[in-house]
């Protein structure tokens, strides 16, 4: 029952006018409005049948069209080619200053009444009328600087509706009693010139393009800004994916705790990372020379990760299927990327299998070779049992800043101190030309 009475009541409180014809470029339509007659929306505040102004019924016989282009003081009133269109009044800058939506009611009261009620929340909007020639009424929102805002306009039962956006706000009385002529009065018809309506409107293109350059640059700077905060909350955003997995690593996986290191490490974010940008994949290629095929590229924004493959006389003097590993992480804290490197130390392509306790006692903390820290991996013991001559370098890891970098040889018998030297020289912004072992 309850449902019902709602249902009843809500019936009661629109009233639907059919009576009501819109205007367009194409001629003269049924139009639809609905209005509220549960509050007070009646049209009639200021409406005073008394004042001694010229008052007229119009009919649909007595609307004259404009078929063209018109002058409209020193603005264009322009006919919209669409469907369902309107007019459009613009500057000869190309501003948009409104688009007129014409209208012919019943009666002046319906015509205010209806007009009205299409406003957003005008309960909550203090209105004032302006009264001008033959019962011109311009209805403006009323604010302090008035007047300011014309919202729509009337001559009898004939009703100007002025709908956004307004990049100029001009409306006024002299304006909307021009715009009112047009349909009532053919002699007041002044064709716009062609080549200055064209001119307002390749204008207007331009202003377009412009605006969704603007928007499409505000559009990118907004999400660059959303995956800024996301890299904020996630270590490893946009990294090379073997930084999540090194990262996962457990404490059986990677004891990190006996790689003691003694650094004051601080959490604070420095976003972005200073390093970003300063190696690059046009750079590795570079650096390979004819030493190395660069392979399996991996280029993030906050990471590099690639294999490097030997080839010519160095793919000869290097174990079968040998590569060499580059790892540059940009990490958001001198904490994170010390965390990331202490874990790289146990991360194995050469499937030696060794105990993650026997990684740790075999590694040499801050031996002073190359960037800010590092770490050294001891020498490798060879397939005869004896220790390798140089293997002590084939494995190097280690921080510049906040940035962390693994040189890693699948092949113990090549050393990489030079390359991750050069690593270091280019992330500090230094010229490098080859990528090789020499120092």
């Amino acid at each position: 029952m309850k449902i019902l009475l709602t249902v009843i009541y809500l019936c009661s409180c629109l009233a639907f006018a059919d009576s009501i014809f819109r205007i367009e470029p194409g001629g003269i339509v049924p139009g639809k409005m609905e209005l509220d007659i549960c509050g007070e929306m009646d049209g009639d505040q200021g409406f005073n049948e008394t004042v001694p102004v010229k008052r007229k019924t119009w009919s649909k016989e007595d609307i004259v069209i404009p078929q063209t282009d018109l002058k409209c003081g020193e603005y264009l009133f322009i006919r919209e080619k669409r469907k369902n269109s309107r007019w459009l009044l613009i500057d000869k800058e190309g501003n948009i200053l409104g688009y007129a939506e014409m209208y012919l009611f019943e009666t002046e009261r319906k015509a205010r009444k209806f007009l009205k009620n299409g406003l957003l929340s005008p309960n909550r909007m203090t209105l004032k009328d302006v009264w001008g020639k033959e019962g011109t009424c311009c209805i403006f929102k009323d604010m302090k600087e008035y007047p300011k805002t014309l919202l729509y306009a009337t001559r009898g039962n004939l009703g100007l509706s002025i709908r956004g956006p307004r990049e100029r706000d001009i409306w006024n009385l002299k304006l909307a009693e021009c715009v009112l002529d047009f349909f009532l009065d053919r002699s007041t018809w002044g064709p716009a010139d062609e080549k200055e309506v064209a001119a307002a409107l390749t204008r207007r293109k331009a202003m377009l393009a412009d605006l969704k350059l603007r928007k499409e640059a505000e559009y990118k700077k907004e999400q660059k800004a959303k995956e800024l905060e996301k890299w904020k909350k996630e270590p490893c955003y946009q990294m090379p994916p073997l930084c999540g997995e090194v990262m996962a690593y457990n404490s059986s996986q990677a004891p990190v705790e006996l790689l003691k290191h003694g650094e004051s490490l601080s959490g604070e974010l420095v976003i972005p990372n200073a390093h970003e940008g300063r190696i690059t994949l046009d750079l590795l290629k570079k650096w390979g020379g004819q030493l190395f095929r660069v392979e399996g590229v991996g280029l993030l924004r906050n990471g590099v990760y690639t294999e490097l493959e030997p080839c010519g006389k160095l793919e000869e003097t290097m174990e079968h299927g040998a590569r060499v590993e580059i790892l540059v992480a940009h990490a958001r804290s001198r904490k994170e990327a010390m965390e990331l490197l202490l874990k790289l130390r146990f991360y194995d392509p050469r499937n030696t299998q060794r105990a993650p306790k026997d990684v740790a006692a075999s590694t040499v903390i801050k031996p002073g070779k190359v960037g800010d820290f590092d770490l050294g991996c001891g020498p490798v013991l060879g397939p005869d049992g004896a220790l390798m001559k140089g293997s002590e370098q084939s494995a190097v890891y280690f921080l510049r800043g906040n940035t962390a970098v693994m040189v890693l040889s699948t092949d113990p018998g090549y050393p990489v101190l030079g390359m991750a030297r050069k690593l270091d020289a280019a992330l500090q912004g230094k010229e490098v030309r080859s990528m090789s072992q020499s120092d």
